[in-house]
């Protein structure tokens, strides 16, 4: 997706998981329990976060970790949770104040889960990607522009 906000606000956005309540309504009471280092200070590679991750029949807590961060360009992330998941966020200049993101997400189901319960489970990891990206591209450019 296209977000019309730089790069590099982009990518510090991303990285400070402290963010993740405003572009994931699913998700609440997040805290950085460990520092990282390295390409965005203590949000970078090694910061740990917990949270509660809303579900069907309640909530979860969830432990996400920054596995990579190259400043202005990338953010990866490993969640443990209901399940395991990895994630990579990429995102690029397009020129004028604006830039492209991508989000790339594995989630590692279990193998003794249902196909059909599998594919629901992929799609519903589809539509997140694309909420928290619409969302992220709402809350930056508001900002932008302000």
């Amino acid at each position: 997706m296209e977000i019309a906000a730089p790069a590099n606000e982009v990518w510090a956005y991303r990285l400070d998981f402290t963010n993740l309540p405003e572009y994931n309504h699913d998700v609440s009471g997040v805290e950085r329990v460990e520092d990282g280092s390295g390409a965005g200070g203590v949000a970078g590679a090694g910061a740990r976060y917990a949270f509660r991750l809303a579900a069907e029949h309640g909530s979860h807590p969830v432990t996400l970790t920054v596995t990579a961060a190259v400043e202005g360009e990338e953010v990866a992330a490993a969640m443990k949770g209901g399940m395991s998941a990895n994630e990579v966020f990429r995102v690029e200049p397009a020129g004028a104040g604006r830039c492209r993101a991508t989000l790339s997400l594995w989630i590692d189901l279990p193998a003794r889960l249902a196909a059909d319960t599998a594919l629901e489970l992929l799609a519903g990891g589809r539509r997140q990607i694309r909420g928290e990206l619409d969302a992220m591209q709402a809350v930056l450019e508001a900002r932008h522009r302000a």
